[in-house]
């Protein structure tokens, strides 16, 4: 009896070491699945902040040599349809006056690029609740397009105007502009990085009349392939005409 007791006891004691190993060894995996997914998430923000301005650099400078121009002279619509078929959002070209823009997205699902179109409306949002509605589903949003019915010029009053944003890092806002911009008692000449708070992008439009901002995100299938994933966002909706 004494020796059945003794083998019990340690076997048990075996069972106990194995149970300890193998929650170990989950804890583990646990772990190291939580670094990749964590490694993963980081390597999704797929141009830093530094990269945001030399990508507007490059893209003004390409979207000069595509429009054989050189210079927009504020002609906001050729540079903005410029920019989003030099970056890939569009493959074919798709230009209008500033008002007439963020109506030709509004009307989309998705671009010729492969990128799913979500739309704020000057109807539902204002300029910053647009913009804090998309970083607060993506901090690190990309491929904004900001589309005013009307601007301040007597060019603007008549033709609006757009811009796009390449992206908003930690309340900063990365984006060019047709014409000189001043912003925080900085002149930034057209096509050059303006980098500023998104309290100062939406003062610097204040006079300007919305018409509605869009958002474009990689769609699922265009994911995939890029390696790269987006967000969605309860708040927003998908542009249906």
């Amino acid at each position: 009896m004494k020796r059945v007791k003794k083998a019990v006891a340690f076997l048990l004691f075996v069972l106990l070491i194995w149970t300890s190993n193998a929650s170990l060894a989950n804890e583990e995996k646990v772990a190291e699945g939580e670094r990749q997914e964590a490694e993963e998430t980081s390597s999704h923000v797929s141009v830093s902040n530094d990269q945001l301005c030399q990508q507007i650099r490059d893209t003004y400078k390409a979207a000069r040599k595509r429009a054989h121009r050189k210079s927009f002279k504020g002609y906001c619509g050729a540079y903005v349809a410029n920019q989003l078929v030099v970056l890939g959002i569009n493959t074919s070209y798709l230009s209008a006056s500033g008002k007439n823009t963020y109506d030709i997205y509004r009307g989309l699902d998705q671009t010729t690029g492969g990128y799913d179109v979500f739309t704020y409306s000057a109807r539902s949002y204002s300029l910053s609740e647009a913009l804090h509605a998309i970083v607060g589903d993506d901090p690190a949003a990309e491929n904004i397009l900001v589309g005013f019915q009307r601007g301040v010029s007597s060019s603007g009053r008549k033709y609006g105007h757009v811009l796009f944003i390449h992206g908003i890092r930690n309340g900063q806002v990365y984006f060019s502009d047709s014409s000189a911009r001043t912003v925080d008692d900085v002149t930034y000449q057209e096509g050059e990085p303006i980098v500023c708070s998104l309290s100062s992008f939406v003062n610097l439009y204040a006079e300007y009349r919305l018409d509605g901002v869009v958002h474009f995100e990689r769609s699922d299938a265009h994911a995939s392939m890029t390696e790269e994933t987006t967000a969605g966002s309860s708040e927003k909706s998908m542009a249906v005409g």
